[in-house]
């Protein structure tokens, strides 16, 4: 924060609590930053344009004595990556490289970090298997052979479609966290056994898995082991009944319907979550009556997902450390809320909430802790009453309290 403060760096992105989530730092700190860091030895920019002859190992010895890596090769045919003995990490855009071309890797003894946007499957991939010290793993393509990364902690799949989990990456004890982006679902010999195995149990200190396929009792049976998740985002099929409660670590759950809405008679909740994210989910006041009463929740996230009779009440004492409230392209038309609800919400965020005839309920102008409400493409109502709520805030003395409304009006 004092880098913050000092305005060397720039808040690029914050989370929905409004903690920090990305940054970025001027042109002119960037170049001061990779001139210290290779004339400290630890940084090294390489770059190569289609004009360059194509690289070999013994010509890029040079880079060898260098800690961290950056490589961008242009239009090049290439066939290899730069050597160093010595190099930690290690970023090398593939994107402009012409497929068919061989990547070797093993010749980074001590890697410990590898990101490699933009491979892609018609790229050649060599040696890979051999960097037993990773521990931070970014692909586009299929998965290598993983028995050997026994330090491996971060892994990131950039790819569209969805990957298989192999069982080895559930019982890999050094990994902490598993992101694909293009969805994953797992192995099915695991699925069998679990299925099949009443007994059956996966040792792993996993924390964060996303986007994970859940779909049947073996998926739920698999989720049973991983004791230590806390963060979980997942896509859900059509059964009526999903249980999350035994994962009692959990502090961030993400559920989107794979296929439209989802009609849910009631999605059983951990009762430590303290972020919440549902799309494409059909809710009950039921399940509205289930979530208000989570006593960490903090940030809760409502997209495209439709409410029961289009209404929505709380009751009194519902959502008591609610912090972000956003609604998205919601089917409700009718929102009521009582006076003691919402008690430290600090952001609502109203975006496409075409619907919602009666506007924001107005108890929300008595709330001390309320910061700012954004309405983006909402009714006339929203715009009217959100104005009505900027007027309170401010006859209580809210001088900071911010109202933004943007969008074409409905």
């Amino acid at each position: 924060m004092e880098l913050i403060d000092r305005r060397l760096i720039i808040v690029h992105e914050r989370r929905s609590n409004g903690e920090v989530k990305r940054c970025k730092i001027h042109d002119l700190l960037r170049e001061m930053c990779s001139r210290i860091g290779e004339k400290m030895n630890f940084l090294k920019l390489v770059n190569y344009n289609e004009d360059d002859p194509p690289m070999f190992f013994s010509q890029v010895l040079m880079h060898e004595k260098f800690h961290c890596m950056y490589s961008n090769y242009g239009e090049s045919r290439f066939h290899s990556l730069p050597f160093g003995l010595h190099v930690r990490s290690l970023l090398f855009d593939c994107r402009n490289i012409e497929e068919r071309s061989t990547i070797i890797t093993s010749s980074f003894k001590v890697l410990r970090s590898i990101y490699l946007p933009g491979i892609s499957y018609g790229h050649h991939l060599i040696g890979i298997e051999h960097l037993v010290h990773l521990r931070y793993l970014g692909i586009s393509c299929k998965l290598p052979p993983m028995e050997s990364f026994h330090k491996l902690e971060y892994l990131v799949v950039f790819t569209s479609s969805k990957i298989e989990i192999p069982k080895i990456l559930l019982t890999m004890l050094s990994l902490r966290r598993m992101h694909f982006t293009g969805g994953a679902y797992i192995f099915a010999s695991s699925r069998q056994q679990a299925i099949k195995d009443e007994r059956f149990q996966l040792s792993n200190n996993l924390q964060s898995i996303s986007v994970i396929r859940i779909f049947d009792e073996a998926d739920e049976k698999i989720l049973r082991c991983l004791h230590n998740l806390r963060r979980l985002k997942g896509t859900v099929g059509s059964s009526l009944n999903y249980s999350f409660d035994f994962l009692k670590q959990l502090e961030s759950l993400r559920l989107q319907s794979e296929y439209g809405v989802l009609s849910s008679s009631l999605i059983i909740l951990p009762l430590n979550l303290k972020q919440l994210t549902l799309v494409n989910v059909h809710v009950s006041p039921k399940q509205m009556e289930t979530i208000g009463l989570l006593e960490y929740l903090e940030v809760l996230k409502l997209q495209h997902v439709a409410f029961e009779g289009e209404q929505w009440d709380t009751s009194e004492g519902e959502f008591p450390q609610l912090k972000f409230l956003k609604l998205y392209d919601v089917q409700l038309a009718e929102w009521n809320a009582s006076g003691d609800n919402f008690p430290t919400l600090q952001r609502l965020v109203l975006q496409k909430c075409n619907n919602l005839k009666n506007g924001i309920p107005p108890n929300f102008g008595d709330i001390l802790t309320l910061q700012m409400i954004e309405v983006d493409r909402c009714t006339k109502a929203v715009e009217v009453s959100a104005k009505k709520i900027l007027e309170e805030q401010l006859d209580i003395g809210n001088e900071e309290f911010k109202v933004i409304i943007s969008g074409p009006k409905s």
